[in-house]
């Protein structure tokens, strides 16, 4: 499962992450965090509300992990996006990737964020400070 509604615990994904055994020198994480930002004067983001058709966004992700195996010499992967209400300070995305060398780790892990940006179908709607709504 690719989507989870659950906080995201980046020190349990890792106890459980596959580094290779001695043959991957890098390994790479990137998190997505809900950030508090200043939508006008006054107003900010106070938490985030993640939509997403699942099924396809399911098999998106899976095809886009894929073709980031196939396209880079990379090992394993890993890849959670939250849905749900995500408050700030949460992650809400994060990537793992661990290869040979540190080189096609940070190009696979571009790839995935980007392609993952682009072609899942995940919404968000950004709760503010004052109670208005705002979907992005």
């Amino acid at each position: 499962m690719y989507l989870v509604k659950e906080k995201i615990n980046l020190e349990e994904l890792l106890k459980n992450f596959d580094f290779g055994s001695g043959k991957n020198g890098s390994t790479i994480i990137f998190t997505g965090i809900v950030r508090s930002d200043e939508i006008k004067k006054g107003v900010f983001v106070s938490k985030i509300f993640y939509d997403a058709y699942e099924p396809m966004a399911e098999k998106e992700i899976a095809k886009i992990e894929k073709e980031a195996k196939e396209k880079f010499p990379i090992d394993s992967v890993l890849i959670k996006h939250r849905v749900g209400y995500v408050d700030v300070g949460e992650i809400s995305f994060v990537v793992i990737v661990s290869s040979p060398h540190r080189e096609e780790g940070f190009k696979a892990i571009q790839f995935i964020i980007n392609e993952v940006k682009r072609k899942v179908p995940i919404w968000k709607k950004e709760i503010l400070s004052n109670g208005e709504t705002v979907w992005v």
